[in-house]
């Protein structure tokens, strides 16, 4: 299912940059949702190649490397941050993990738990990859800490 997005920029008080407000489906400087991509990264940590993944998802060649090595270089990055965010919504999330075979893996995983203990602990409905682009930029930007006292 394709969705579309108007970009329309907002600016804000005094500081007069302009933003663009996305949805939380959306992946900043992507095309695709965040759902597509996570597929992607989902299947390129449980070791297929980028070749299989671009006929799985219809996606061209360059734009699924795209998505990996972006991910590949921010993987310590997001799974520390997820990290964080899965141990201050449930203090038992991390009992269960085991290490993965690669800092992508490992990064999904943790993802995967971040995405269930909000989901489970703070009953928030939104889709996991949603909440993965939303917590920790994904592919870009900052991720979000953890509220103190969460």
């Amino acid at each position: 299912m394709k969705k579309a997005i108007w970009q329309t920029p907002v600016s804000y008080g005094r500081c007069e940059a302009t933003h663009v407000l996305l949805p939380a489906w959306a992946v900043p400087r992507r095309r695709d949702s965040a759902e597509v991509i996570g597929y992607a990264l989902l299947d390129h940590a449980r070791g297929l190649g980028h070749r299989r993944i671009v006929a799985r998802l219809e996606r061209p060649p360059g734009t699924v490397r795209g998505w990996v090595r972006a991910f590949r270089r921010r993987a310590e990055l997001i799974s520390d941050n997820a990290r964080r965010w899965a141990r201050a919504i449930d203090s038992h999330a991390l009992d269960q993990i085991r290490p993965a075979r690669s800092a992508v893996a490992d990064a999904v995983d943790a993802l995967g738990i971040m995405a269930r203990a909000c989901r489970l602990q703070l009953r928030m409905s939104a889709p996991p990859w949603e909440l993965v682009v939303t917590l920790t930029g994904l592919l870009h930007g900052r991720p979000r800490d953890p509220p103190a006292g969460l």
